[in-house]
């Protein structure tokens, strides 16, 4: 058993973003226990630029931006991902519904 503590910001750090700035529509699919999809556990705290790249070459595409919220579409997994991004790193890796990510 493998475990990720520490993969989605519990909102008590200085720096970090509050927990309840997570995204709306939270979707349980294919996530780790702390909510982030098993794919892109590793990205949080991950510097933005480089986590954004890492998206794409895991077969992410970039779906739309609301705030700090960005919202990423696979369409191999069906995984519609949220990113919350504080202080040039991603905070928070979700899932949402997909029709965050324009899917029905």
């Amino acid at each position: 058993m493998m475990s990720l503590t520490g993969c989605q910001s519990n909102g008590t750090t200085s720096d970090g973003v509050p927990a309840s700035a997570a995204p709306p529509a939270m979707d349980a699919t294919a996530t780790t226990a702390e909510g982030a999809p098993v794919d892109l556990a590793d990205l949080v705290n991950a510097p933005a630029a480089g986590a954004q790249a890492q998206m794409r070459a895991r077969g992410y595409s970039f779906t739309q931006q609301q705030g700090s919220i960005t919202y990423w579409w696979n369409p191999k997994t069906t995984i519609c991902a949220t990113t919350v991004t504080s202080n040039g790193t991603f905070q928070t890796v979700g899932t949402a519904t997909m029709r965050y990510c324009g899917q029905q």
